[in-house]
């Protein structure tokens, strides 16, 4: 988790690559994160969060992160989904949303309302110099 939140520090959002630019490292399994804000719990198991975007045939990659606003019914499933923000726009929002709905909420974020989260999704990261 800890070499996840390191690794996404230096990520550069809102930027288009092509998965043979040599300044890039294309990762094996998207990183997908949705973090609460403003100081609450945590709202979803970690491990179900998943943002899976298929490839486009000219083989682009873009990491995008934004706010998601929604809230959670009283049977845990989430609904009312709303982007607040998100860089690029409209690239990912689609996958974002659906991973959101599709994870599993914890049973002490049943029923609650207007919960924001800042979602990052990762499919690349700059490829770093070695120093021999």
């Amino acid at each position: 988790m800890i070499s996840t939140l390191l690794l996404v520090v230096g990520v550069q959002f809102g930027v288009t690559k092509a998965c043979n630019d040599p300044d890039v490292d294309l990762l094996d399994e998207p990183i997908s994160i949705a973090a609460p804000i403003e100081g609450k719990d945590s709202i979803f198991e970690p491990s179900t969060i998943r943002f899976n975007s298929s490839l486009p045939s000219a083989c682009a990659v873009t990491n995008t992160e934004g706010t998601v606003e929604f809230d959670v019914s009283n049977e845990g499933k989430v609904i009312n989904l709303k982007i607040l923000s998100i860089n690029p726009p409209r690239i990912h929002s689609r996958v974002i949303l659906r991973g959101l709905r599709k994870a599993i909420v914890l049973p002490n974020a049943f029923g609650t309302y207007g919960n924001k989260v800042h979602v990052k999704y990762v499919q690349f990261k700059k490829r770093t110099e070695q120093i021999n």
